[in-house]
């Protein structure tokens, strides 16, 4: 069988085992993947409408290849790292809000306002016409029933600490997801602009990038964090 095809064939059984048994293990990896399956799944060369103009990449460069998404879960196998630290809170919420960075499409938005019902779920990106295109197709898959995601324009290359607090009023972030522009700069930016508004506790999770983690210890030694491939894990318990 194709690896396309195969990859879709178990995807299809995730998501009717899913369906057999709705209320199964939500944040669990199986949860996760069929999710995000349910929701589209991966979405490839997407064009690029708008691009911060700190964007250091060639204007050929932009126009090339066009974005990713829907693929954290399965095809990129990320699913095991978000279940460990998402699954607790399906039965025990976080105290503060959901953010994540980069949301093209918006599907990794519904499975967030899925997993946190009752938690303020926020999506940042430089261009939100892609989510709000396709939010209409989203809920027509079920999406956003119990929640619904507060968009914000937001450009990964500048200090945002002040839109943050604006956007934020004194509510803290619990849960971050870095899925953007994933270039060292980018990922170090959003990091020094979300510092002040997380919480206590929380859990960070950058992907698509294999060497960041590395800046990110030498600039903050004091957060737990794990590196596995592309993904690294920030932690504060």
């Amino acid at each position: 069988m194709p690896i396309v095809k195969k990859i879709q064939h178990i995807s299809n059984k995730i998501v009717a085992r899913i369906k057999r048994n709705p209320d199964a293990l939500p944040g669990s990896p199986e949860w996760l993947m069929a999710k995000e399956f349910s929701y589209g799944g991966e979405v490839n060369g997407v064009k690029r409408n708008k691009v911060s103009k700190h964007d250091p990449r060639s204007a050929e460069e932009i126009q090339t290849g066009g974005m990713t998404g829907g693929d954290r879960m399965s095809s990129h196998g990320y699913a095991k790292l978000y279940a460990q630290w998402l699954q607790p809170f399906a039965k025990h919420p976080p105290s503060g809000a959901i953010a994540e960075f980069g949301i093209l499409e918006g599907s990794g938005l519904a499975i967030w306002c899925d997993l946190f019902p009752k938690n303020r779920v926020l999506g940042f990106d430089i261009d939100l016409g892609h989510t709000q295109r396709n939010l209409a197709n989203l809920r027509s898959l079920g999406a956003f029933q119990h929640n619904t995601p507060e968009l914000h324009e937001f450009d990964q290359f500048i200090d945002n600490a002040g839109l943050l607090d604006s956007i934020l009023r004194g509510n803290k972030l619990s849960i971050v997801i870095d899925d953007g522009h994933h270039s060292d700069h980018s990922i170090i930016t959003t990091i020094r602009s979300v510092m002040p508004h997380l919480a206590d506790s929380f859990v960070y999770f950058i992907e698509d990038n294999a060497t960041v983690h590395e800046l990110i210890r030498c600039e903050y030694p004091e957060l737990s964090q794990e590196h596995h491939g592309e993904m690294t894990i920030l932690r504060r318990d």
